[in-house]
């Protein structure tokens, strides 16, 4: 019987294979990994080492928290827009912006 995490990592890559508009062969092809290799890890019947994950998700163009921690990615993805608002800020408004967030946190966590 497979892992869980594996099963779920594994359906996690096969939605973003299939987002990112790849069949198992092409994304195989790409990472000079077996389809069936592919197929093994995205039905969780293959625990893949490592380096092998790590050449699927550079491929695919993603994280390890996107596939084991997807509600994660979700605020990472807006954390990089508030930080991309920061950055097109002038200096003075980067310190507006601080503090105002500063001042935000501090109301909605009481402190």
């Amino acid at each position: 019987m497979p892992n869980e995490v594996l099963v779920r990592g594994g359906a996690r890559l096969r939605a973003l294979r299939k987002e990112r508009g790849y069949t198992q062969e092409q994304l195989a092809e790409l990472t000079k990994l077996s389809s069936r290799h592919i197929a093994g890890i995205e039905k969780g019947e293959a625990n893949p080492s490592f380096e092998v994950l790590y050449t699927i998700i550079s491929v695919l163009g993603t994280s390890f928290d996107a596939i084991f921690n997807p509600a994660e990615e979700q605020a990472e993805a807006e954390l990089q827009e508030i930080a991309g608002l920061y950055r097109a800020c002038p200096e003075q408004g980067r310190r507006l912006v601080l503090a105002a967030v500063r001042a935000m946190a501090n109301e909605l966590t009481g402190k």
